[in-house]
């Protein structure tokens, strides 16, 4: 499907015509290079699930909006049209008062604005916290996902690996092979000789099918979490980041989003408790109206404006008060005994990470010796068995030698990566700002 991504111009001819034909010449034109950060800032970009996670966010910031208007006046206005029945006039001295028009019209402006609302003040606070808390919960969804978009980037480099040594332990057997038949047309081997030889060939091709399938797999995987309709080949950066810059468990803290989330987290529970409480407190507010009318009023106006102030105080609601300050009082517990755990968690993935990255970096420094024994085993054998000091099976067996020894050097690659990947996202590194 995504043609034109294998290492090196033998390789993609070999594939080629494994796959049925030179097919992809045109996609290889195409296709563009594509580095980790490139990658990132795609994903970063493009990808759906981050699109869902700021579509969330945005719903916080409205609560937060919505939070504040608690605090700020309200004004209405409001006309009406009344035909009455019957126009109703009397006199009073030398005027005439008409209260009610046949065409009576009525026009209403008014406000209210509230003074002293010891309750929303800490509420607010709250939906502040909670919204910070959403941002960083943003943050910790962003981290996750381009931890995913990291490693299928390293598994599709991977992926390129093993296609490279499959196709070329293609050409190690067909030259085996070639060998074979010409030793057998000399008398110096035996039909089973070509015979075995050839196997291997087919099962050399077989495996190269298998690894350019994985391949376009992991391409795949990559491609929709980046949401790239274009070709491109992986490019993994020579000397990636050194997880050494890592910091201690602090500052881990201090970067790692999930832990300031369950910090805001449990500062807004703090609040809705508090805010609850101060429920029981009474509220001031400021209220005014005017009203335009086409009729009279005792005064003989055709307007009526008034202002005030109004006190509301509940004296019992039922529990309802007590019963939500008990609910943000237990959340902000559970808030404050998950930031425990996770400080744990935290503390012991960093430890754990600074092994398992030590440890996979001697495993591929074993697999590079690995692969280097293998070439000099198959050398030395290929030289015993065309002087015929060797067996047949023991070149073959060589040969299967040194691809397992590359495919194991590829996967150490991928697992020292994904290492250092994982103890930069523990130490609140990856993926930076």
């Amino acid at each position: 499907m995504r043609k034109g991504r294998l290492r090196g111009v033998s390789g993609f001819l070999c594939l080629a015509i494994l796959c049925g034909g030179a097919a992809g010449a045109g996609a290889e034109q195409t296709s563009y290079d594509l580095t980790l950060d490139e990658a990132l800032a795609l994903g970063r970009k493009a990808n759906r699930s981050l699109v869902a996670e700021r579509a969330r966010l945005a719903q916080a910031q409205a609560n937060l909006d919505l939070a504040w208007t608690a605090l700020f006046p309200t004004v209405a206005a409001q006309g009406k049209y009344t035909r009455n029945n019957v126009e109703f006039k009397f006199q009073t001295g030398p005027e005439t008062l008409t209260v009610q028009p046949k065409n009576q019209l009525d026009g209403a402006i008014a406000f209210t604005a509230p003074l002293i609302v010891p309750a929303a003040y800490v509420g607010l606070e709250a939906v502040s916290s909670s919204f910070h808390a959403a941002e960083a919960q943003y943050e910790t969804s962003l981290a996750t996902v381009l931890l995913g978009v990291a490693q299928a980037f390293y598994a599709a480099a991977i992926a390129d690996e093993v296609v490279s040594a499959r196709l070329s332990n293609i050409e190690v057997a067909r030259a085996t092979m070639e060998n074979a038949r010409t030793r057998f047309e000399n008398g110096s081997v035996t039909k089973v000789d070509v015979d075995r030889a050839e196997l291997a060939v087919v099962r050399a091709e077989q495996s190269a099918r298998e690894a350019r399938f994985a391949q376009v797999q992991a391409y795949r995987a990559l491609a929709t979490l980046i949401q790239s309709d274009r070709e491109f080949q992986v490019r993994p950066a020579a000397n990636p980041v050194a997880a050494e810059e890592t910091g201690d468990l602090e500052s881990a803290l201090h970067l790692r989003p999930e832990f300031r989330a369950l910090e805001l987290t449990t500062k807004s529970a703090e609040a809705q408790r508090r805010a609850q409480a101060w429920r029981w407190a009474p509220s001031l507010s400021a209220f005014g109206n005017l009203r335009a009318f086409n009729y009279d009023n005792f005064h003989a106006d055709h307007h009526a404006w008034a202002v005030g102030l109004q006190l509301d105080w509940v004296l019992f609601d039922g529990g309802v008060r007590d019963a939500q300050r008990h609910a943000a009082s237990a959340q902000a517990q559970e808030a404050a005994a998950l930031a425990a755990v996770l400080r744990d968690t935290i503390r012991d993935d960093l430890a754990n990470g600074h092994g398992l990255l030590e440890t996979k970096r001697h495993a591929q420094r074993a697999a590079e010796r690995s692969v280097a024994l293998a070439i000099e085993t198959l050398d030395l054998v290929r030289t015993q068995y065309e002087a015929g000091h060797s067996a047949q099976i023991d070149l073959l067996q060589a040969q299967d030698g040194l691809v397992a020894a590359k495919e194991a050097l590829a996967q150490a690659h991928f697992e020292v990566a994904v290492a250092d990947l994982t103890l930069r996202r523990a130490a609140g590194s990856f993926p930076g700002r």
